[in-house]
């Protein structure tokens, strides 16, 4: 039996306007239904706030309180089934994996391959 496809929310974080508008354009062009946060503060506001979302797509080193890492590490606490995508032109992704990330992306990063990442995150299933 073929389930009928739900919409797919995904919250990109990205302080950097151009690149927010780049990477929210292309997943609405896949069909994604997006949520923008400017930074990890407004971003923690979304999600207290109940708004559904499926994967979240976060820049690092970003303006405010928290920044990528310390989004990532409030989502393991409140949200630990939902995928996160970190993205970074200066972190270490050592640094991001001992933090707990499963995915960091280096800026400048290719557009195919973050659609292949975000699509391979969304098939699993909920642990």
């Amino acid at each position: 039996m073929a389930s009928a496809k739900r919409e797919v929310h995904i919250l990109v974080v990205e302080d950097e306007v151009f690149i927010r508008m780049f990477i929210s354009d292309a997943f609405r062009d896949e069909g994604y239904t997006v949520i923008e946060a400017f930074n990890a503060d407004e971003a923690v506001d979304i999600l207290k706030a109940g708004k559904a979302v499926d994967l979240v797509f976060s820049d690092v080193r970003m303006p405010g309180t928290l920044d990528g890492i310390g989004l990532l590490r409030f989502i393991k606490e409140r949200f630990c089934t939902l995928p996160v995508i970190l993205t970074s032109g200066h972190l270490d992704p050592s640094i991001a994996l001992a933090e707990g990330a499963k995915h960091l992306l280096t800026k400048p990063y290719q557009i195919g391959t973050v659609l292949d990442l975000v699509a391979s995150q969304l098939e699993k299933p909920t642990e």
